[in-house]
This record gives C-alpha cells, sequence and structure tokens, in this order.
C-alpha cells in the first residue's frame, strides 16, 4: 500500500493541535512547514495558530488547527523539506 502525502487528515467542523517537535529558538532550527489541501472556496474556514510551548531549553513547535468548513482538510507538515508521515499530534 502507498503511504498518503500528507501527515494527517482533519475532518470537517472539527479542531486539533499538532506538536511538530522540539524546536531550538537560539538556531531556529528544525524548520516546520505547513501546507493544507482544502477546496479554495473555503481555506478562509480554517484557521491555523503556531506557537512555541516549553521553557528554556525544550520548546515545541505547536500549531492549533480549526477546520471550520464541511470538507475535510489534508495536512502536510514538514521537517527541514522532508515530509513527516503519520499522525503525531495530539
Amino acid at each position: 500500500m502507498k503511504a498518503p502525502d500528507y501527515t494527517f487528515e482533519l475532518s470537517p467542523r472539527s479542531k486539533t493541535r499538532y506538536n511538530a517537535g522540539p524546536y531550538d529558538p537560539q538556531i531556529h532550527t528544525p524548520r516546520y512547514t505547513i501546507e493544507v489541501l482544502l477546496p479554495e472556496h473555503v481555506k478562509h474556514q480554517l484557521e491555523m495558530k503556531q506557537f512555541l510551548m516549553g521553557k528554556e531549553g525544550s520548546h515545541l513547535w505547536v500549531w492549533d488547527l480549526e477546520n471550520k468548513s464541511t470538507w475535510p482538510a489534508f495536512i502536510s507538515i514538514k521537517k527541514d523539506g522532508v515530509l513527516v508521515s503519520g499522525r503525531s499530534g495530539t
């Protein structure tokens, strides 16, 4: 079976917090990026907030996502340009 080319699916009218992983704010690494596959006419209904959690020496890069549309959103998370497979968020 072929692996999906997205990290996880966010169901319609649902929300989640995704913990991408550890982040060093001193050297700005690793670089996390997010891409969303959702029909253009409902992209404005996906709310995304990104922030750092934790304390000195143990920061996490986090996204809060809320899909207010009636369409599923396919979310791709990349770490230093490489797709993060599977669902590791909470």
